[in-house]
């Protein structure tokens, strides 16, 4: 695609970051500030009777005021834990972000740093081996000092509460990463904490990510009432969410329900007391009164689905002529259609068929529906992991690309045995027409979006179909998985995603329909890389494997991969520190070092 309409101008980001292709510039406005001395001298008496009232003033600076960052986000958390118990406990990012630490925090480029530990663990040394067995052994030493929140001293102890909590199966979570990697933790001291795994786990190093994290808990605050209460009503303590002690940057001082939530910096905070004062935290519904009150002046920074894209772009536009702000476009969630495989599920059973996939896909103008749709901002997508962050290099080496093409798409459908009859449209001389449907869930957006593929495929020669799935059904999972032929959706890109087409992972009805491969697209060979690849310690040895797995899932067509969509977090111009980042990580990752001019 044209980089050149998808980022505004080449300068790295407001830390001095590299520069990089998705990177935008971000405006900051100058403040000259002015230091004035004045100095008063009284009336001098004759040397020989100085004056008791002569005198000179020296000016003692005022401490200047704390300052106070207002951000909004679209939906109060119901929760500011780091790990959900449930997907309705998960709280969005910037929340999160705020009053959590853990081991290590990624960087913009999506490269892990330090956090709550000294050092991170390196393989092959005396604090990350590899047993013969299998196994592996991680040691992490804490920083000295740490103190909860609440003033409390944090303690390797305090990893172990969190363990025996998260290792609990009615928790739900013992059987997620890194949880179910996971086989002995224990404390050699206060400060030292060494985790036993089962098993060869990459991110054994730094243990973040989204929604992989191994964060600690406040024993002094939890232990009794996990030991004495039913699942039920600990979940449901007033901890989680209005009374939260954590290791982050920011401590909770205030919440009122429905409206906002406020911060203090805390002096104790493992790399050091936040520049920024305090921040209120707004929560906004409605994307119009979000954009007013960024215009306004009233909220400096929209985060976390506080607008969606063309909200974003019009604030831009506003902002631009008077420098008065940017946005930072963040591309994470991989956006595209699924193809059902599955010989029970599949209408019309062409679509097992890969030239008649690859058809489809060569008959979708994808850089037409960017420009339409995301103003040709989004990334252009042929596998479910960016092609920019760490595994951009690989991506792009492995992928089979289908760019629009419709004698090609024309040609691959003659050689599955269709040719277009006198009304233009595919017909095969045993199967009949082909007729597909194309689903999606409800939503303006996406029902313009799967108007216009759909009416590109009919304009092609495909009769494609348009169904809505209802808000009430769209998250049932048996809905969302034996779909007759084709499903446009969003999903969070990345490896996460690339490690689910598996048959161990396909939704049936033999196992309630758990599982992420939706689409029940499996390959032997994607199967095993996809194995290795989340047992594979070696990072270049993973990189190989990620490029014969985009190769595998593209050339197949396991997916029709239309396009990274932005996302949107805006910040006035006196806001300093956030930009843009690796897929694999987020904008607030440098939250502690923002500024407030």
């Amino acid at each position: 695609m044209n980089r050149g309409r998808r980022h505004l101008s080449g300068a790295g980001n407001a830390l001095g970051g590299a520069s990089t292709p998705y990177r935008l510039v971000i405006w900051r406005r100058c403040t000259l500030w002015t230091v004035m001395l004045l100095m008063l001298i009284g009336c001098a008496a004759p040397p020989s009777a100085p004056s008791s009232a002569a005198r000179t003033v020296n000016p003692v600076s005022a401490p200047s005021a704390p300052r106070t960052l207002v951000a909004a986000i679209q939906r109060e958390p119901p929760s500011l834990a780091l790990r959900a118990f449930s997907e309705t406990f998960a709280a969005p990012y910037l929340p999160t972000r705020m009053f959590n630490a853990g081991f290590a925090v990624l960087d913009d480029q999506g490269a892990p740093r330090p956090y709550l530990v000294e050092t991170l663990p390196e393989l092959n040394s005396d604090t990350w081996t590899v047993l013969p067995d299998g196994t592996m052994e991680t040691t992490y030493r804490f920083r000295p000092n740490l103190t909860w929140q609440d003033g409390t001293p944090f303690s390797a102890q305090d990893y172990l509460f969190s363990w025996h909590l998260f290792s609990t199966p009615e928790l739900g979570l013992s059987r997620s990463g890194p949880f179910d990697a996971i086989s002995e933790v224990s404390a050699t001291d206060d400060r030292t904490l060494v985790i036993r795994w089962n098993r060869l786990y990459p991110d054994a190093q730094h243990i973040t990510g989204r929604d992989r994290q191994f964060p600690a808990l406040p024993r002094h605050l939890l232990q009794v009432a996990f030991e004495s209460q039913p699942i039920d009503s600990f979940i449901n303590l007033p901890y989680w969410s209005r009374e939260y002690v954590g290791l982050g940057p920011y401590k909770l001082v205030s919440w009122e329900p429905g409206a906002y939530l406020e911060a203090a910096a805390f002096e104790g905070h493992a790399t050091g007391r936040a520049k920024i004062d305090r921040i209120k935290l707004t929560f906004i519904g409605d994307q119009n009164t979000a954009v007013a009150n960024a215009l306004s002046g009233e909220v400096q920074v929209l985060t976390d689905n506080a607008v969606a894209f063309g909200y974003g772009l019009n604030l831009l536009q506003k902002w631009e002529p008077r420098k008065a702000g940017t946005v930072v476009w963040q591309f994470t969630t991989w956006r595209g259609i699924d193809i059902q495989t599955r010989p029970a599920f599949v209408q019309p059973a062409a679509l097992q068929d890969v030239r008649v996939r690859q058809a489809l896909a060569a008959s979708v103008d994808r850089q037409t529906l960017n420009d339409a749709i995301y103003g040709g901002i989004g990334l252009l997508a042929d596998y479910v992991m960016a092609p920019v962050g760490q595994w951009a290099i690989p991506v792009q080496q492995g992928v089979v690309p289908h760019p629009y093409d419709l004698r090609q798409a024309e040609q691959l459908m003659r050689e599955a045995g269709y040719e277009k009859g006198a009304d233009s449209r595919y017909t095969h001389p045993a199967q009949g027409p082909f007729t597909a449907e194309l689903k999606t869930s409800a939503g303006s957006d996406n029902e313009k979006e799967v108007a216009a593929i759909a009416g590109g495929w009919r304009a092609g020669g495909f009769e494609v179909g348009q169904s809505i799935v209802p808000n009430a059904l769209a998250q049932d999972v048996q809905v969302r998985s034996s779909y007759p032929a084709m499903y446009l959706l969003s999903t969070p890109g990345g490896d996460r995603t690339a490690a689910v087409f598996t048959p161990n992972q396909t939704p049936l009805p033999e196992n309630n329909w758990r599982g992420g491969n939706r689409s029940g697209w499996t390959h032997p060979e994607y199967t095993r890389l996809a194995n290795a690849f989340i047992a594979t310690l070696d990072i270049e040895q993973r990189k190989q494997q990620v490029a014969q797995m985009a190769r595998l899932y593209s050339e197949n067509v396991a997916a029709i991969s239309l396009y990274f969509r932005p996302t949107v977090t805006a910040h006035a111009t006196n806001v300093l520190g956030p930009g843009p980042t690796a897929p694999e990580s987020d904008v607030i990752w440098n939250l502690p070092q923002w500024e407030l001019r």
